[in-house]
């Protein structure tokens, strides 16, 4: 064999060994460690621990008591972090009805409930019920005067049956559940349901002519901005109503009108 045969083959075997050190094993082993640091980096990076915990949709339970059910998510990695037992530890409680835990990355939750407690008294015939904020029947009362806190419902139409909703009309159900949101729905002492056409509610001592229940998202918050600027203005106002076309018709007592001008 010639001199420059041997150098060849030589040449070729250095290049068949370099060729050996990249396999397919030690390529994909590489890849697994380098995949195995970055995890382990990513559950260890500051940047994904729960910094931010926003509780949504309760009245009745503070933020307090509801983070004590969320087995102290603040600090912990929250790809790591199990929502499932946090949910089922809130659902224990038994005036909250649902629960949600939402992840945002990289560092924030918003749990989102739903409670149920009592709202409203209603009475039919002789019998009084309490209703709870969600439309169901939760109790028969003999003691009306122990629920004077609660909002008086009017002129429901079928007998209550604890455990069902007081109504079977779901429009109306809604329409609770969304005077609730109203800005001074804390201030409402009185539904009116005899006349479903002729709905009546009574905020402040107001009486509001509320109408039937067509478009009633839309009138609750042109009521809200009724009353936030009677309230502005300081004006007494005795009736609002909203069942004569598509503008509010308020009347105010002359007194107050004439003090406001006396103060201008």
């Amino acid at each position: 064999m010639s001199k420059k045969n041997r150098q060849k083959n030589k040449g070729r075997k250095k290049l068949k060994r370099k060729q050996k050190l990249f396999t397919p094993f030690f390529v994909i082993f590489l890849i697994i460690v380098i995949a195995a640091i970055l995890i382990v980096n990513l559950f260890r990076h500051d940047y994904y621990k729960i910094s931010q915990v926003y509780i949504k949709g309760n009245k009745i339970l503070s933020n307090d008591q509801i983070l004590s059910k969320l087995n102290n998510p603040m600090g912990t990695n929250i790809i790591l972090y199990d929502e499932k037992e946090s949910i089922e530890n809130l659902k224990k409680e038994k005036i909250i009805k649902s629960a949600k835990i939402e992840k945002e990355l990289p560092d924030k939750i918003i749990v989102r409930v739903k409670e149920e407690y009592p709202y409203m008294i209603a009475r039919y015939k002789k019998d009084s019920y309490v209703i709870a904020n969600t439309g169901k029947v939760l109790d028969k009362t003999v003691n009306e005067e122990n629920n004077n806190n609660l909002l008086k419902i009017k002129g429901i139409k079928n007998k209550p049956e604890i455990g069902k909703n007081f109504t079977d009309n779901k429009n109306l159900i809604k329409f609770i559940d969304s005077i609730q949101k109203l800005k001074y729905a804390k201030d409402i002492k009185e539904i009116d349901l005899e006349n479903y056409n002729e709905i009546g509610i009574i905020i402040n001592d107001i009486q509001i002519n509320f109408g039937d229940l067509k478009n009633y998202n839309y009138k609750l918050k042109l009521l809200d901005s009724v009353l936030k600027d009677i309230e502005n203005k300081k004006i007494k106002a005795y009736s609002i109503s909203l069942d004569k076309g598509k503008n509010p018709v308020v009347e105010v007592e002359e007194k107050s009108l004439d003090e406001k001008d006396e103060n201008n």
